[in-house]
């Protein structure tokens, strides 16, 4: 009998969990942003945006408690995985509950979707160049009214620009409509994600799919990342497959959209036996690329995901955990103040991720040293 509970109990807590970020994520609303006119929506955003935005000491308690729980409630589906009392079935309808929750939240924590969504509208609605005419172009449009970034040009390739004239011709110029389609584009990648890490390594499906950090910025904010990994996946599976013009063709997508995960390539060359050297690349890429440019937490995913296609005991996997949790409380003072730019980037950086994940990894090196001396 308590098998037959545990699944039903968990599924309960999960759900509860992502339903909270979903109801939550609307507190964030850009206040020049209406997604509905109807009197029942409208009084439901206008609690919410007072919670978020006037009532912030309250709204940093409630999204601290939110981490915690979508955390607690990750580490005991992969305990509850690894000790087989969720089968592979369960996980993934507990998957599919994650992404039809998630999949009417707000994308409380990023701005880059509603970039994402002004580029293609400048090919589908004014039949011009993204690489040629920003935002600020256009002041008529009233899109750019809750827009991030207006001033600069897309710095996003073309064939991630042709993926998003998808959702933009679908969304026939209503904005609620496209928002929605880009969020379900990024939700079937994330679906797609999962079933190729179900096939390379059944045993890390648990560890990506329910990840937090994965969660949030795939489901919630709707981060073009999902898209980068869903063709490298592919690459990586193809070329185990000894479909090797097909894998190179998926990895060259993979890298045509965003350029990140240029650093797998010795696996396509040498094989899967190259993987661990590979991800150490990966990680001084993204180190590098943060050194010069900045932290976002959504940077994990780029490494994250492929380390997971290592052996299950592999400590690279853990550490990547920790950080993608360390990672979930960047947005910590964009919560508490609503300025993404506070404190100092390389100080927000320090307080509010290398510490925290420092105060997380002690555990690990104490139970690694304790091990070793046994």
């Amino acid at each position: 009998m308590k098998f037959k509970l545990l699944p039903i109990g968990y599924y309960a807590v999960a759900s509860f969990a992502y339903l909270l970020l979903a109801i939550y994520s609307f507190s964030q609303i850009d206040l020049n942003l209406t997604l509905s006119v109807h009197p029942l929506y409208q009084s439901f955003q206008k609690q919410l945006i007072s919670l978020g935005y006037f009532h912030r000491p309250l709204s940093t308690i409630i999204y601290i408690a939110l981490i915690i729980l979508l955390v607690i409630s990750y580490l005991s589906l992969v305990i509850s995985v690894k000790k087989k009392l969720i089968s592979q079935r369960q996980l993934w309808f507990l998957v599919i509950i994650t992404v039809i929750v998630l999949l009417f939240s707000y994308p409380a924590f990023s701005h880059d979707i509603f970039n994402y969504i002004f580029d293609a509208r400048i090919v589908t609605k004014y039949g011009l160049s993204p690489w040629h005419y920003r935002a600020l172009d256009f002041p008529s449009d009233t899109w750019i009214r809750f827009m991030q970034w207006t001033h600069r040009l897309t710095p996003y390739p073309p064939l991630w620009i042709g993926l998003s004239l998808i959702p933009s011709f679908l969304g026939l110029g209503k904005f609620t409509l496209t928002l929605l389609l880009f969020k379900l584009m990024a939700a079937g990648f994330y679906l797609g994600c999962c079933k190729l890490i179900a096939k390379l390594n059944p045993q890390a499906l648990a560890l990506f799919a329910l990840n937090p950090l994965v969660v949030i910025e795939t489901l919630v904010n709707g981060h073009m990342e999902i898209a980068l990994i869903f063709f490298a996946l592919l690459a990586i599976y193809l070329n185990l497959q000894h479909k090797t013009t097909l894998s190179w063709l998926s990895f060259i997508t993979s890298v045509g959209i965003k350029y990140m995960t240029f650093y797998l390539t010795p696996v396509l060359i040498k094989g899967k036996h190259w993987l661990r050297p590979t991800i150490w690349l990966g990680l001084i890429s993204t180190a590098a690329f943060i050194f010069w440019y900045g932290f976002q937490p959504w940077y994990v995913l780029w490494v994250l995901p492929f380390a997971l296609l290592l052996p299950g005991k592999s400590w690279e996997i853990k550490l990547l955990i920790l950080l993608s949790f360390a990672a979930l409380l960047w947005n910590l003072p964009a919560v508490s103040s609503g300025d993404f730019n506070l404190p100092n980037p390389t100080s927000r950086l320090i307080i509010y991720v290398l510490l925290p994940f420092a105060v997380l990894t002690i555990p690990f090196f104490i139970k690694s040293a304790h091990e070793k001396n046994h």
